[in-house]
């Protein structure tokens, strides 16, 4: 706004005007400014109005944007803005050649429209109002004044010698603003009227010929002779245009018309003239005498007065300099004073050892003594005092940083400890996750991510800290004494002697000390490098110039690192016999590890390399991962070789939430493994899987937890450890190690396993078959437990189908066929037992005798065996039994295998015994029928029906039975047996056997 107070007398925009050959005179402008929008920007413009054209001025520089005759622009407004554009049928009107009295930049007329946008629509409203009292009045105005001059059709002026007068001028500017980013270009060219109503020098009463002939010649000739606002444009293009001769006419009439106002002037003034003249001419002789007289009176008074003048600045000079020389004495007593004060001051505070106070003031007091060093008092200051308060200053400054630098030894020690133990820290955000499983035995990880916050604890050595921080202040006392160099090499050679006696050359005993107190002493070792290395940072920012280069702190950091290594390698060495070794040596590990950590994040002066470390944990690292890998397969191997695969009997929820839950056993429905639910109403419930399973499971959790426990992942390194390269692999490739060793102990154990142990074999086949479930459990703790996204976010996977351990899970597949390969002869072998019987014709014949009512068999015929007591046989052997044993173990496989594995093996089973009872019942008909008498063929006959009798009466029993023990059997499955068609087959076979007979019997 303070550009927009004074705009009439702003020089910019008089400068304006004239350029622009318009009247200086503002009528109009904006008391605000306004703002146009103009190549994607906001700029604040003004608008200002002479008697003759409408300005639009940017504010900043006050640059002229573009302008429109007051005639000829209409404004309209809509809210806060206002649209002003040219009329253009009022300019056809005026001007029916075309002509544009219009100026813009650009090319195409950019601002013969544009929109304004004010504070409010008040004041858009108040600045229409007052546009359009402007242009109405130019409009009357213009219109008054062509009334009486003749126009020529082409819009220019004619002289009496023929030629045209006009004014037009080509009105070009270079925009300079800084602000704009749009090309130079240039302004458009127009021709500007200037008219004005009434002149000031005009005759009064009388109206002048010239403006009454032409008013805009008139104004031409006004711009001329006008003392205050002389335009000489009208000069230069009147010489331009070779009007010379019509300029010098119309100002010789201009001439003509006024010369009588100096006569009317000076008859105006002419009583006064008079009146002036009378009293000059009143003066008398003697009057001017008297006044010779008393003009030589009054220069004997001057001399007079000159003289004492002199007198008195004779006086005053004396009486000067002796002022000046009492000053002079009282500044030097003064001075004298202050150096005395000051000298006791610095005297005082050197007493009281307050070494940087008295350096200062012994700088401030030889300041002060330098313009006293002509007298005594200033020489004895600044030649003898000074320099002996000097020395004394740097002794006891030595003193002090010989006191300081062994502090810095005996606080390293404290300083490592607590940075060591601090716990408040910047912590940033990470990313949390949670494990989803379904009942349907599906499960995935879900990420979410923390902010980071602050957490500030106390930190235990922080007035150790406040006393490193002060003792480095001591360097200001050398600076000041310019003894710097002094102090930094001083420093450098002290503290790397202790170096070299605490950290370097430290000596380490291993003969004859416990593990714990290795770990001990590697851990106060770790604190004290800790903090010597703290302390040389915070020594490094504190001072000025710095004790100690960047170089020399990597040095002196690489350095400690190797022998850091080394001596972490010696400790390891040392702890191979101890008892404890895997504890301890996962301490040495963490304690490396957190002592790099600590370091590489709390110094700032320089960055700093854990390399050489890292190297050292990699190999600590692999060796402590071995050693567990080692523990976990041995302690799998002794769970495997001392499983009875015998099932798990639960008693409390407590052991089903051990055995079952923990694994998610319970939830993997697609393995169809018969877990019971945890209904303890009866006192136990039983598991289909031996002990091992669950077992194993914790071993492998177990190993994984341990690896987690000292693997960290650094993905935002620059350079990032050979330690952390395919970390996921490696512990991917120990857990298959883990597992294949468990896979090659059960097969060992599986090999132990007797023939006759059936149910030993199908826990066995149910132990291999939830082993799956027990990878996925694995598998889930290795995504969870790694910082990152890990194999797909949100990927939903199922129990008992492993993806990253797909390699193992296929090994205890192949285990498990190979149970199942163990469990079919086993179970096969039984029954074939209880059918061992229906092999001989005796167990026929017997049979045949019971139904007959026989209380005792027959004897054995011609040609038959005799049969002793412990080879008769009953009707609940053979067959009978074979079947009912069968039946009996279809609850107890269903119990313990898989559905669809109870399947297999039953209808595996089954139709081995029909096939074997098939091959028995033929072998015991055709091995009998060696004599040749017909009553054999006829017991043939009657044994053969027997078993169409039994097969017919019992299989339709067999086959029900079996389909309430277990479901999705076919008919065939149950007991795949035709009798009828053996039965016919047989009968076919006797009596080709009794033709034969036949034939021989009556050939002899």
């Amino acid at each position: 706004m303070s550009k927009l107070l004074n705009v009439a007398k702003n020089e910019k925009i008089q400068l304006l005007l004239r350029e622009k050959d318009d009247s200086p005179h503002v009528i109009y402008h904006t008391e605000r400014p306004l703002r146009i929008q103009r190549h994607g920007r906001g700029k604040k413009v003004m608008l200002v109005a002479t008697s003759f054209n409408l300005y639009l001025i940017k504010v900043k520089g006050m640059r002229f944007y573009g302008r429109w005759p007051n005639t000829c622009f209409l404004t309209t407004t809509s809210g806060n803005s206002i649209t002003i554009r040219i009329d253009k049928e009022w300019l056809d009107e005026v001007d029916p050649d075309g002509k544009r009295m219009f100026l813009s930049y650009g090319v195409g007329g950019e601002f013969e429209s544009v929109e304004l946008l004010a504070a409010s629509s008040d004041e858009m409203l108040n600045v229409q109002h007052n546009l359009k009292e402007i242009s109405r009045n130019a409009r009357a105005h213009l219109q008054m004044l062509e009334t009486p001059e003749l126009r020529p059709e082409n819009g220019n002026a004619t002289c009496a010698g023929g030629k045209k007068v006009t004014f037009e001028e080509a009105d070009e500017e270079e925009s300079d603003d800084e602000d704009e980013e749009d090309d130079e270009n240039s302004w458009g060219q127009g021709q500007q009227p200037q008219q004005q109503a009434t002149h000031p020098w005009q005759r009064e009463g009388t109206q002048s010929s010239l403006f009454q002939k032409a008013p805009s010649r008139y104004l031409a000739v006004t711009s001329i002779v006008d003392g205050e606002f002389t335009d000489y444009s009208t000069l230069k293009n009147a010489y331009i245009r070779e009007e010379e001769d019509t300029l010098l006419e119309d100002i010789t009439t201009f001439i003509d018309e006024n010369k009588g106002q100096v006569e009317k002037l000076c008859e105006r003034y002419y009583p006064v003239f008079l009146d002036a003249a009378r009293q000059c001419m009143s003066i008398s002789e003697d009057d001017a005498e008297l006044v010779g007289q008393e003009l030589s009176g009054a220069t004997a008074l001057v001399r007079s007065s000159a003289i004492k003048m002199k007198r008195a600045a004779a006086d005053l000079s004396h009486s000067l300099r002796v002022r000046d020389n009492l000053a002079q004495v009282r500044s030097l007593l003064h001075g004298a004073l202050e150096v005395a004060e000051h000298l006791e001051a610095t005297e005082t505070r050197l007493r009281q050892q307050q070494l940087l106070g008295a350096v200062v003031s012994l700088k401030q007091l030889l300041q002060m003594a330098t313009p006293l060093v002509e007298y005594a008092l200033g020489d004895y200051v600044i030649n003898q005092r000074a320099p002996e308060m000097a020395q004394e200053i740097f002794n006891c400054a030595v003193q002090h940083l010989n006191l300081w630098l062994r502090n810095l030894r005996e606080m390293s020690l404290p300083i490592g400890t607590a940075g060591l133990m601090w716990k408040g820290a910047v912590e940033p955000g990470f990313v949390e996750k949670k494990l989803h499983t379904t009942d349907e035995g599906e499960w995935w990880v879900e990420l979410s991510c923390t902010t980071a916050f602050i957490r500030r604890a106390p930190f235990a050595a922080a007035d150790d800290i406040s006393k490193v921080v002060q003792g480095a202040a001591m360097q200001e006392v050398f600076e000041e004494l310019r003894c710097g160099t002094y102090y930094r090499n001083y420093y450098a050679e002290s503290r790397a002697q202790q170096a070299k006696l605490d950290l370097y050359d430290f000596p380490l005993r291993t003969d004859g000390v416990s593990g714990k107190t290795l770990v001990e002493d590697l851990n106060r070792y770790c604190a004290t490098a800790l903090g010597f290395v703290l302390i040389e940072d915070i020594v490094y920012h504190v001072t000025d110039p710095h004790v100690q280069s960047a170089a020399e702190m990597l040095c002196m950091w690489e350095q400690l690192l190797h022998v850091l290594a080394e001596r972490a390698r010696r400790v390891v060495a040392a702890l191979m016999n101890d008892s404890d070794y895997t504890e301890l040596v996962v301490d040495v590990f963490r304690l490396l590890r957190r002592f790099v950590n600590i370091a590489v994040a709390s110094v700032f002066s320089v960055r700093l390399s854990p390399v050489i470390v890292s190297r050292a944990l990699e190999v600590m690292s692999d060796n402590i991962i071995s050693t567990w890998l080692q523990e976990a397969c041995v302690e799998a191997t002794q769970v495997v070789a001392s499983d009875t695969l015998q099932p798990i009997t639960v008693t409390t929820m407590k052991e089903y939430q051990m055995y079952v839950e923990r694994f998610s056993l319970n939830r993997c429905e697609s393995l169809e493994i018969p877990i019971p639910p945890p209904d303890l109403s009866s006192g136990s419930v039983v598991l289909p899987y031996a002990l091992m399973v669950p077992r194993i499971g914790e071993i492998a959790l177990r190993f994984l937890d341990r690896c987690h426990s000292i693997i960290e992942v650094d993905n935002g390194a620059v350079v990032r450890q050979s330690e952390f390269n395919n970390v996921d692999e490696m512990l991917l490739k120990y857990l298959s190690v883990l597992f294949r060793t468990v896979t090659s102990v059960m097969q060992g154990n599986l090999a132990l396993v007797e023939g006759d142990s059936m149910m030993k074999l199908a826990v066995y086949v149910t132990s291999c078959a939830a082993m799956p479930i027990i990878l996925s459990c694995v598998e889930q703790q290795f995504v969870f437990a790694w910082p990152d996204e890990y194999d797909g976010l949100r990927r939903r996977k199922k129990l008992g189908e492993p993806h990253l351990l797909e390699s193992s899970s296929s090994l205890f597949a192949k285990e498990m066929q190979n149970g199942i390969e163990r469990l079919l002869p086993s179970f096969i072998l039984e029954v074939e037992r209880r059918l061992k019987p229906t092999e001989d014709i005796i167990y026929w014949k017997q049979l045949v005798d019971a139904r007959n009512g026989f209380a005792h068999p027959p004897a054995p015929v011609s040609g038959e065996a005799a049969v002793s007591d412990g080879e008769m046989y009953g009707m609940e052997q053979g067959l009978t039994e074979a079947m009912d044993y069968i039946i009996a173990a279809i609850p107890k496989l269903t119990a313990v295998l898989q559905m669809s594995v109870a399947r297999s093996v039953l209808g595996t089973v089954i139709t081995k015994a029909a096939i074997t009872i098939q091959a028995n019942i033929e072998k015991a008909i055709c091995s009998s029928a060696g004599a040749d008498t017909a009553v054999e063929l006829d017991d043939l006959r009657a044994c053969t029906g027997e078993f169409e009798r039994m097969c017919s009466t019992l299989v339709p029993q067999w086959q029900e039975r079996i389909g309430a023990c277990i479901s999705g059997l076919s008919v065939t499955q149950r007991f795949p047996l035709n009798p009828k068609q053996i039965v016919g087959d047989l009968l076919l076979w006797i009596s080709a056997k009794e033709a034969v007979r036949g034939r021989s019997g009556a050939t002899n």
